[in-house]
């Protein structure tokens, strides 16, 4: 599988790569977001992992745009998951908490997004919560 991770946290990028690349996936990671269209339009991956911060800035939209494929939101702050959960809404299929890493978190992450891609979850519009 080829993953596409953007993200400007390198160690993150790091760990991730290390792990994916020990279970003969390709990775490769570009932290800036222009770059990373031109990278997705070329390589067409068939994972993006996204920091979730990134896709306020409409990159998602035009990743999706460009070849729909899954994609996973990474997300560093529990205090401002309004952020997280509107970066899903527009196009994530999983999310994954950061700064700790855990190998098995981010594999499980993977499956659950390509299943949840699958079955097409992302393409559902949110229920109103009721009261």
């Amino acid at each position: 599988m080829k993953v596409l991770i953007i993200d400007p946290d390198w160690r993150f990028a790091q760990q991730a790569t290390s792990f994916l690349e020990s279970h003969a996936h390709l990775v490769v990671h570009q932290p800036r977001p222009l770059l990373a269209l031109a990278q997705v339009q070329h390589w067409q991956p068939d994972l993006v992992i996204l920091a979730s911060e990134l896709a306020e800035t409409g990159l998602i939209e035009a990743i999706q745009r460009l070849n729909d494929r899954p994609a996973i939101l990474l997300t560093g702050w529990m205090d401002r998951y309004d952020l997280a959960w509107r970066a899903w809404q527009r196009g994530g299929d999983e999310l994954l908490m950061k700064p700790l890493f855990k190998a098995e978190e981010l594999h499980e992450a993977i499956i659950t997004a390509l299943e949840n891609a699958a079955v097409g979850i992302r393409q559902e519009k949110p229920k109103a919560a009721s009261a």
